[in-house]
């Protein structure tokens, strides 16, 4: 494969897998647009979203404060945005999507036309045709290879085999398909999305970890560390023990040890600490989840894992699913920063 088809695109749907959107649109009224015009007062570049706030002239001759809600720096990132793309004091129009609450005053913004007429994208999936301003493509290094499973993995697929085709973790929608006993239905049922941990900046667990960009990196004959972009999260995989040792502590990413079995690093985590959302959107994870990961390495620039995730008091078989990798070895890390005033800000708004 040449080096040109190997050309990364930071949007469309390599962005959608790898830039988590943080909480439901559901709120807003998506099929119609407003615009609105006014007076930058504050830019806010945080994850998980970015906030601006913008003045806005009344039909009665004064001023009301919008709160306007972008996406997070990956995505905007991805669209062109920098931290230095909106200024206090620009004069700007937004167009975007209001809240279906009478009189709320938080929108969700499309894209912006910036003081010198240019336009910029703040939520592709919403931009209604309008050109995205996208930063330079970057070059995917085609010629890397990992003989040991070293290096930074993106997401290229999810999937969950024929026999899990219905099923689906969710995120800013209940999760779908899980086969759930009596106790996981009753919390599914009341599935709020406002108790989504992220909005407490709070990491996922397993299965949730293996969706997103990851570094793995062999430390030693004895550990290996995979470490996630997505609120910067670390795992330690120890090597070389038949089983868990007796007397860990129970944990929210459980205790987790490998051994490889050929070309496919299999990985077996338990001793987890009971965990809200530690199964699916919605439903909660015991003290008895268990989850095996099998990573399997193809010609050092692919990676393919399947893991099957089990927990006797909330499902009532196990489930497994799958994802595939591509090596992107000179990807530029992001660090996440996660804000929590960012993060519940769109809960806060009075």
């Amino acid at each position: 494969m040449s080096r040109s088809a190997w050309i990364l695109m930071l949007t469309g749907g390599m962005l959608c897998a790898t830039a988590w959107s943080h909480h439901s649109r559901r709120n807003f009224d998506l099929e119609n647009t407003t615009e609105l015009r006014g007076t930058i007062t504050e830019y806010s570049w945080r994850n998980p979203h970015t906030f601006a706030k913008l003045e806005v002239a009344t039909d009665a001759g004064g001023t009301e404060e919008w709160l306007l809600e972008l996406n997070s720096i990956s995505v905007l990132t991805g669209t062109g945005w920098n931290s230095d793309t909106l200024h206090v004091g620009d004069e700007v129009t937004v167009v975007g999507n209001l809240e279906f609450e009478p009189g709320s005053k938080l929108f969700f913004s499309n894209y912006f036309v910036l003081p010198d007429g240019s336009r910029m994208v703040s939520a592709p999936n919403y931009s209604r045709g309008v050109p995205i301003a996208r930063p330079p493509a970057r070059e995917v290094d085609a010629a890397a290879r990992s003989d040991d499973f070293s290096g930074i993995w993106r997401p290229q697929g999810m999937g969950m085999g024929a026999a899990a085709a219905a099923i689906s973790l969710g995120g800013q929608t209940p999760s779908r398909g899980l086969p759930l006993t009596a106790a996981g239905q009753i919390e599914l049922d009341a599935f709020d999305v406002e108790e989504n941990p992220w909005f407490r900046c709070e990491p996922r667990t397993l299965p949730w970890l293996v969706s997103g960009t990851q570094q793995i990196v062999r430390e030693s004959d004895d550990r290996i560390l995979f470490r996630y972009e997505i609120m910067e999260v670390e795992r330690e995989i120890h090597l070389g023990l038949a089983d868990h040792p007796v007397g860990v502590e129970p944990s929210h990413l459980g205790h987790s040890i490998g051994r490889f079995e050929g070309a496919t690093l299999v990985i077996d985590t338990a001793r987890f600490a009971p965990a809200v959302w530690g199964i699916g959107a919605g439903v909660p994870s015991s003290d008895r989840k268990h989850v095996v990961e099998r990573y399997t390495l193809a010609a050092g620039n692919r990676l393919s894992v399947e893991y099957t995730v089990e927990d006797p008091v909330y499902l009532t078989e196990p489930v497994t699913l799958s994802a595939t990798y591509f090596l992107d070895a000179e990807y530029p890390w992001q660090d996440y920063n996660c804000d929590p005033q960012a993060s519940q800000r769109h809960l806060t708004l009075e």
